[in-house]
């Protein structure tokens, strides 16, 4: 009788222990379950806001390989293209610096989409000036600039002439 009563005893501290133990498991489970859907919703913010453009420049140059770039400064864009910095809130205007490319990467974030009409008429000139450039010395090249477009979303405008198009873009549109 007394195996018989230690055997139940026994049996019982087993089951409530289990049952404890089971119990704080289950919340542990439900905490890590909030925990990830904070976690999730954390990044759902972080990829719904846009990246500057110098972050969404540096990854296509870690990304796609492109033919000598160099970065224009305000006056570049100003003189050659009546683009006024002050109507932006950023941007990077990259050229290849050879001649045989006329790969080109223009991104700008106008401060208001007011500016938006003006920065597209300046760089279809872009996509002008390139297809004069290239239509009789370089046939290769004159291919790609014609079938470059300049594109916006927002406030952002922006021109890609380049063989990788398609990948630039990619990181453009995930960017912004």
């Amino acid at each position: 009788m007394k195996k018989l009563t230690y055997k139940l005893c026994g049996f019982t501290v087993m089951l409530i222990s289990a049952v404890l133990l089971g119990g704080c498991g289950g919340a542990e489970k439900s905490t890590a379950a909030v925990s990830n859907n904070a976690s999730t919703q954390e990044t759902d913010k972080a990829a719904e806001e846009p990246k500057s453009i110098d972050e969404i420049y540096d990854e296509i140059t870690k990304n796609v390989e492109l033919i000598s770039p160099v970065e224009m400064d305000d006056d570049f864009i100003s003189n050659y293209y009546g683009i006024e910095p002050d109507t932006l809130e950023e941007y990077v205007f990259s050229m290849s610096e050879d001649a045989t490319s006329a790969e080109t990467v223009v991104i700008m974030k106008a401060k208001d989409e007011a500016s938006v009409a003006d920065i597209e008429a300046a760089l279809s000139t872009v996509i002008d000036e390139k297809r004069a450039e290239m239509e009789n010395y370089l046939p290769e090249q004159f291919e790609i600039v014609d079938k470059s477009s300049v594109d916006s979303k927002g406030s952002y405008v922006w021109l890609v002439i380049s063989q990788n198009k398609d990948a630039i873009l990619e990181i453009i549109e995930a960017g912004i």
